[in-house]
């Protein structure tokens, strides 16, 4: 299969992202367009492709499809259009980032994005955005969870299972940490900040651990990948994650 480029396909507004993403989003964002037409309600952009401070290698674009009801069976995504979407996407040149991330949410049922975070390149959103109320319950959420798969999944080898791990605990820290914030400044801009400007404005010493992992997982990602870079980045996000959770009312 040939390799769909966006300027072919519906002409997104794609200048809110940054310059990297804008290929390999507007190429992702013509598959799902094409595949979900008949039932979605807005394509979202949001994350660091949108608010910068991405990590190569790292990073994803991340999307929400807000779906109307025929895309769904019995409250599950139908089947026949994702396939019809990975088969599609499989054609999109990520890089430089990760990987697409695509999330689907029931249109009228599901919590809409932060205030400031997002921009919607297709539609119109169909639910309300997110208030604090709701935003400070998913901080204290996400602060109380447990990351029990850590140790467990240092017992595996072979087949990229450290590299899935070393992904995970990026995909779980920079969640943890944005909720803290979130928690002591009372307030949802905080979700627009990049990551370095986060870290930024955490309190001593969880500053200083959150600045130390996030030149770990660059040196990782941008640089040579070796166990002993990976293992420091997982060893790292432990300690974050332990002094984020630190007094959490």
């Amino acid at each position: 299969m040939g390799r769909h480029r966006h300027d072919e396909c519906v002409p997104f507004d794609l200048s809110p992202l940054v310059p990297e993403a804008r290929r390999p989003a507007g190429e992702a964002a013509a598959v799902y367009l094409r595949q979900t037409r008949p039932w979605l309600a807005a394509l979202v952009v949001h994350g660091s492709a949108l608010k910068g401070g991405f990590i190569p290698g790292c990073s994803d674009i991340d999307f929400q499809l807000w779906l109307r009801e025929g895309a769904w069976n019995e409250g599950v995504l139908r089947l026949p259009p994702a396939l019809a979407i990975q088969r599609d996407l499989a054609a999109v040149d990520v890089g430089p980032f990760q990987y697409i991330q695509g999330h689907a949410r029931r249109a009228g049922r599901d919590i809409g994005p932060i205030p400031g975070t997002y921009h919607v390149l297709s539609g119109a959103l169909p639910v309300p955005e997110a208030t604090l109320e709701v935003v400070l319950d998913r901080c204290r959420s996400v602060l109380t969870h447990r990351h029990d798969y850590l140790a467990s999944d240092l017992l595996d080898h072979g087949g990229g299972r450290l590299e899935r791990t070393t992904r995970f605990v990026c995909t779980d820290v920079w969640p943890v940490l944005f909720s803290r914030l979130c928690l002591l400044e009372n307030d949802l801009a905080v979700w627009r900040l990049t990551k370095a400007e986060m870290i930024a404005r955490l309190p001593e010493p969880l500053r200083a651990e959150a600045d130390r992992f996030h030149a770990l997982v660059w040196a990782h990602y941008t640089g040579e990948r070796t166990p002993d870079t990976a293992l420091a980045v997982i060893a790292q996000g432990a300690e974050v994650i332990a002094a984020a959770r630190r007094d959490v009312q």
